[in-house]
C-alpha cells in the first residue's frame, strides 16, 4: 500500500472510505448491546455469531493495511501531541509484537508458519467471564474512537493532507487492535457447517478426478478466465 499523499485523490478517497465503513464497526456496535445483556447461553451464542463477524472485519481491514510500509510519524511536526500519541503507541507496539508480517499473514490465512507457535489462549474456550472481558477490551480499543473524527473529517472533504494525518492514527489504532489479538488463536471458520450437496458435489468431484474422469485447472488458469490478473 503507497503513503496516501502518493496516490492519486480519488483513488485515495475511495479507500479510506472503505477503512472507515469497514464491517468491523457495525460489529462493533452489535457487540457492545449484547455484552450490556446479561451472561446466558443464547447471549454466548450470539456473542460468537457477532464476533466472527467482528474477526472478519479485522481480517480485510488487515487486507489492505498489512503491507503500509511507512513510518507513521515521517512528515509529522514531531512536537505535536498526536505526534507523541502515535510515537509512544507505535514503540508500544514495536517493543510488545511477537510476530513478524508473514507469520500475521499466515495467521490471516488460516495457517501458522513453523516460526510461529501458536497461542495457548484459545478464544473459543475462553470462560464466559473471560470471554467477554476480551470483547469488553476489543471494543474499547482506540480504533473505535478515532474513526469518528476521521469520518468527519471525509464528511467535510478535508485536504488530503489532514486525511493523511488521520489516516496515520487510524492505521497505529489498528495495529494495536491486531497486537490485541495476538495472543489468542481464533479460527473464524470453526463451527461452522458445509451444505450436505456442497459436501456431496465436493466428494463426486474427487472421485472423479481420482478415476481419471476430470482434470484440476491451474490456478493461473483460472484467474485468467475469471479475468482476475
Amino acid at each position: 500500500m503507497k503513503n496516501i499523499m502518493e496516490m492519486d485523490p480519488i483513488e485515495a478517497l475511495e479507500l479510506l472510505n472503505i477503512l472507515v465503513n469497514d464491517q468491523i464497526f457495525a460489529a462493533r456496535e452489535r457487540l457492545i448491546v449484547l455484552l450490556n445483556e446479561p451472561p446466558s447461553a443464547e447471549n454466548r451464542q450470539a456473542l460468537e455469531t457477532e464476533f466472527r463477524e467482528f474477526y472478519c472485519g479485522y481480517e480485510s481491514l488487515a487486507f489492505f493495511l498489512e503491507t503500509y510500509e511507512e513510518d507513521p510519524l515521517e512528515g509529522l511536526p514531531p512536537h505535536t501531541s498526536l505526534s507523541k500519541k502515535i510515537k509512544r503507541q507505535r514503540e508500544y507496539i514495536l517493543a510488545n509484537r511477537k510476530t513478524t508480517l508473514d507469520e500475521r499473514m499466515s495467521r490471516r490465512a488460516g495457517a501458522y508458519m513453523h516460526s510461529d507457535p501458536m497461542p495457548e489462549k484459545k478464544i473459543s474456550e475462553l470462560p464466559t467471564d473471560e470471554y467477554r472481558k476480551l470483547l469488553r477490551m476489543l471494543v474499547s480499543l482506540e480504533l473505535f474512537s478515532v474513526r469518528e473524527p476521521f469520518l468527519a473529517l471525509l464528511a467535510q472533504n478535508a485536504p488530503l493532507a489532514e486525511l493523511d494525518v488521520a489516516f496515520r492514527e487510524f492505521f497505529v489504532a489498528y495495529e494495536l487492535l491486531e497486537l490485541a489479538l495476538e495472543a489468542y488463536h481464533y479460527d473464524p471458520d470453526e463451527g461452522l457447517e458445509m451444505r450436505p450437496e456442497f459436501l456431496k458435489e465436493l466428494d463426486q468431484r474427487i472421485a472423479d478426478y481420482e478415476a481419471g474422469k476430470a482434470k484440476l485447472i491451474p490456478a493461473g488458469e483460472a484467474f485468467k478466465k475469471l479475468g482476475i490478473d
